[in-house]
């Protein structure tokens, strides 16, 4: 998280930062002193999509309801400033936002209940969605109260988004973002978040 933090921290454009905690956490106590920034933090939800609702409802208290956010999943600690800056640029405020992505370059199977292919699936126009994403605030609060109001499912913002009707645009990042999932993603995390510390020494 603190790698995410030092990155929103040095975009200009971003002006603040709120972090959805766990109701029991423990941990940001000890760690907030070290977090550049001084973000706000509120207790999260049960899910992603319920998390970030919360944290729009804080942005409404705060009068930012005519405002854009940027979401990020913390899981996404290589994230660089240079493509956050891009999504933003590239975005330029049309009314559907937008998202980083990669476009998928391995093939894609599906597979049956027992773990069989049933088939081989395109990858042409195929992308992995990341964070962060874009949107209005406003936008995004209808995208989100409309899934959970139907008891639909949203993966992420931009799934939301398109249940209004609306095309995300598609900002193709590098492939250094990857998220932490299983304990093999830290120490290719690791090496990536070195590399990048390296490059910035040099510049």
């Amino acid at each position: 998280m603190f790698h995410c933090l030092q990155r929103l921290s040095e975009i200009d454009a971003i002006c603040g930062v709120s972090v959805g905690l766990a109701e029991d956490d423990r941990q940001w106590a000890s760690l907030k002193d070290e977090i550049p920034g001084s973000p706000q933090t509120y207790v999260g939800g049960k899910t992603r999509s319920r998390t970030v609702r919360l944290g729009l409802d804080e942005l409404v208290k705060c009068g930012e309801v005519q405002s854009w956010v940027l979401v990020h999943d913390a899981a996404r600690p290589c994230v660089t400033g240079a493509d956050i800056e891009r999504l933003i640029r590239e975005v330029n405020f049309h009314p559907a936002g937008g998202l980083l992505a990669t476009p998928a370059v391995d093939t894609l199977k599906t597979g049956d209940s027992d773990s069989r292919v049933s088939g081989t699936v395109s990858r042409n126009g195929l992308w992995h969605a990341q964070t962060p994403q874009l949107f209005p605030v406003r936008t995004l609060i209808e995208a989100i109260d409309r899934c959970h109001d139907r008891g639909e499912t949203c993966t992420d913002e931009a799934q939301a988004i398109e249940a209004l009707g609306l095309r995300p645009k598609l900002v193709n990042c590098g492939d250094y973002n990857i998220k932490v999932t299983h304990q093999s993603d830290m120490v290719v995390a690791s090496a990536i978040l070195k590399e990048q510390e390296a490059a910035s020494c040099t510049e």
